[in-house]
């Protein structure tokens, strides 16, 4: 078995893509550790100059005096009802409609997909004072129902990718159901959809980091500090002076609040990168 000696040249340009790929990851990550570093810093730390990476002690008890003085746990679980609530409903009402848009055929199915997909375009902002308007006139200010009800109808995104992987699963499948006598709903949810499990994968890491991350409407409909959720609680424990923020503190919420997220995608990865893969590559 031979094998080829690789050029000076070569050599050179896959050193540099490896560096180059090394220092792009460092630029996503540095700022992870740096809230780590200073989230176990005490203020006598945080005021020294040069200020240590690594600090010494280690002040782990920075954690418990952030669940001690704040409302850690509603925040989170604030957040979870939101979340939960939305992706349940998204997954469903987006696989209903991506089934409906690739895999049955009626009038205007290519019209309105297209309507659909053009409001992936449309900023957010847009719609913020319209959908405020609305839940002002149904009374549901101060409530988390706002932060549920317009994104658990199914995201523009999300139907899209489900169409997307539905396209790309034969049609010889639904056929030879459909002479067997199954119903449409039975095709749906017996054979196609346990094979779209990549794609809902998908949608699901997007949901959740979409509604962990969201700070604007939280901001906008929720008016008592017994519904803040993750972001809202960031706001308040930042304070509103710079004379009431202890950055050691924010750092810790900061960790704590990026953790569930980081341990969601090592366990879904595998799922991401299949439906990322399939989606909106055919079709």
């Amino acid at each position: 078995m031979s094998t080829r000696t690789l050029s000076t040249g070569e050599m050179t340009q896959s050193v540099l893509k490896y560096a180059l790929v090394i220092l792009i990851c460092a630029a996503f990550v540095a700022p992870f550790f740096y809230a780590i570093s200073t989230s176990l810093k005490s203020q006598v730390q945080m005021m020294q100059q040069p200020r240590a990476f690594f600090p010494a002690p280690l002040h782990f008890e920075n954690y418990l005096e952030v669940f001690n003085r704040y409302a850690v746990v509603r925040y989170f679980r604030n957040t979870l009802i939101v979340v939960g609530a939305v992706l349940l409903f998204n997954l469903l009402v987006s696989s209903f409609a991506g089934y409906a848009l690739s895999r049955i055929q009626w009038k205007g199915r290519e019209f309105l997909f297209l309507v659909t997909v053009s409001t992936m375009f449309m900023p957010l902002f847009l719609l913020l004072l319209p959908r405020f308007l609305i839940f002002k006139e149904l009374g549901m200010l101060g409530t988390l129902l706002p932060l549920i009800i317009a994104p658990a109808l199914g995201s523009p995104t999300s139907i899209f990718l489900m169409r997307q992987y539905y396209r790309s699963i034969p049609m010889d499948l639904s056929e030879a159901a459909m002479i067997d006598g199954c119903s449409e709903f039975g095709i749906y949810w017996r054979i196609i959809l346990p094979l779209t499990k990549p794609a809902l994968a998908t949608i699901a890491i997007f949901t959740v980091r979409w509604r962990w991350n969201d700070f604007i409407q939280p901001l906008i409909y929720l008016q008592s500090e017994k519904l803040y959720t993750v972001t809202m609680g960031l706001y308040t424990i930042m304070g509103t002076s710079a004379e009431e923020i202890n950055i050691h503190h924010v750092m810790a919420f900061v960790v704590m609040s990026i953790a569930p997220m980081i341990l969601i995608f090592l366990v879904a990865q595998r799922h991401f990168v299949e439906g990322s893969t399939h989606t909106g590559l055919k079709g």
